[in-house]
């Protein structure tokens, strides 16, 4: 027996059955999205001052990915239009470029941005005083260390005079890249690693790898991802990130440096110093150091949630596409053009979809 409309709109609705079911499937998808969506916007609206880190964000990234999927949008429609002209070699060939721009998209978030954040780490202090001894370091801040933290505040928060007193200096987190660790011997000494001893591989030697939370002293939960405990660490050195720290020497943005340093903290002398500074951080000094993991804070947790769901839906919708790319789709098309065609309309439905929920994605996790 043959289910009718399935190439044929319906009378009643206009619509044949794999429209219908596209609609309810994407009112569903609004409802999905809707509820996280809601959910952030209260999250932000109730957070305290000082942390919802929005300048953490690389806007440029963003917005690359999002002209990637506008021109995705239109390599779909591009595809079914050649299908209406009953143009096969004109669609395999559109339908490939909508591939090639979706993959792009997730080759950029998965490979190049959260692998960015995977390595970049924040350090709070114990206490005020422990932050000033950081902060005032000739060789970072310097004397005037309060003016150039207020400017950098007000880049990477809320940028609002009156939020800077309502949290205290320690908790005002300094933000870079590991480069070496210490640990203390048997006999008292101490031993510099470079960060690329670490595990061996140089990309997993960092990411998700070092962790450090002051609560979790004389603890077995937690502690056990505790990379400072484990690993007996007594001090770090630290590159400040490039663009955030107004400091003469620091990290270029992402750059992390595998070679190992010589001199301790100050590397005055060596081939690096030209375009490295790191300053040696002590344990004692450190309340919690975190990667900007969906651990480090509600604002990373939420923005991992809502782009990791849609980077889930575009790898879906890869998955789709290249199936209608494979000889079998080829088969269906000779039988039945009209079906086929109607196929390659809904997924672009869908695609269209998920290009839309991105262009809320960014404004709200890059720009807002």
């Amino acid at each position: 027996m043959e289910i009718p409309y399935n190439s044929t709109a319906r009378p009643d609705t206009g619509l044949y059955n794999g429209k219908v079911g596209i609609w309810l499937f994407l009112a569903s998808e609004i409802m999905l999205f809707g509820a996280v969506f809601s959910g952030y916007v209260l999250l932000r609206v109730g957070a305290d001052p000082g942390i919802w880190s929005m300048g953490l964000m690389n806007k440029w990234v963003g917005a690359f990915n999002t002209l990637i999927l506008i021109a995705s949008s239109a390599t779909i429609v591009l595809a079914w239009v050649s299908l209406k002209l009953k143009d096969w070699a004109g669609y395999r060939k559109w339908k490939i470029a909508t591939v090639i721009f979706a993959s792009l998209f997730l080759i950029v978030k998965w490979s190049y941005e959260w692998p960015a954040k995977f390595t970049h780490y924040d350090i709070t202090f114990k206490s005020d005083e422990k932050a000033v001894e950081v902060f005032s370091d000739p060789d970072f801040l310097g004397k005037d260390y309060e003016a150039k933290l207020k400017e950098v505040w007000h880049k990477r928060f809320d940028r609002d005079e009156k939020d800077w007193d309502k949290v205290d200096l320690k908790d005002k987190p300094l933000d870079g890249h590991i480069v070496g660790y210490y640990t203390k011997n048997d006999d008292g000494t101490e031993e510099h690693h470079p960060v690329g001893e670490a595990f061996g591989l140089s990309f997993w030697s960092h990411a998700l790898a070092w962790r450090y939370d002051e609560r979790n002293e004389g603890r077995v939960t937690g502690a056990k991802r505790d990379t400072f405990l484990k690993r007996g660490i007594v001090a770090i050195d630290f590159e400040p990130a490039h663009g955030t720290w107004p400091a003469p020497r620091h990290a270029h943005a992402g750059a992390i440096r595998y070679a190992e340093l010589k001199g301790g903290s100050k590397h005055d002398g060596d081939d690096h110093s030209a375009h490295h500074h790191s300053l040696r951080i002590e344990k004692s000094q450190i309340s919690r150091l975190s990667s900007y993991e969906p651990a480090h804070s509600t604002f990373f947790a939420t923005y991992y949630t809502l782009t990791g769901l849609h980077a889930l839906h575009v790898f879906g919708g890869i998955l789709v596409m290249l199936y209608h790319l494979l000889p079998v789709s080829r088969r269906v098309y000779e039988a039945d053009p009209e079906r086929f065609t109607n196929r390659i309309e809904i997924t672009g439905l869908f695609w269209h979809f998920v290009d839309l929920v991105w262009i809320f994605l960014f404004p709200i996790l890059y720009l807002l």
